[in-house]
């Protein structure tokens, strides 16, 4: 009876550790996705952000950011330029989804 205790228990411990290797490499390729309105001028949204996100804010088209007073932060703007694109909006959106390890993201359009 105890090597029947003892052979489950492994295989448990096993399933287990398979789990969680596998959840730890899909977090790796995992890629939030982001509807991103048509027409600007746009607005990026970030609520409870984490990690290191803040870089991605200084990309040349974000005009102004603002952020909570509490720490961590937990809502952040940033207005992209009146001049900016589809394609930088797209790409200040995909630095932060690659460097914020928790989170929400969201594109929105905002009357100029």
């Amino acid at each position: 009876m105890r090597a029947v205790r003892g052979r489950l228990g492994a295989i448990v411990a096993l399933l287990v550790a398979a789990g969680l290797a596998l959840s730890a490499l899909a977090g790796l390729t995992w890629r939030r996705s982001l509807a991103i309105p048509a027409d600007g001028p746009w607005q990026v949204v970030l609520r409870h952000p984490a990690g290191g996100w803040s870089a991605c804010l200084d990309d040349a088209s974000v005009a102004t950011t603002a952020t909570t007073d509490d720490l961590p932060a937990s809502y952040v703007t940033a207005d992209l330029a009146s001049d900016a694109t589809v394609r930088d909006v797209r790409r200040v959106a995909e630095c932060l989804s690659g460097a914020m390890t928790g989170g929400t993201i969201q594109v929105v359009a905002i009357n100029p």
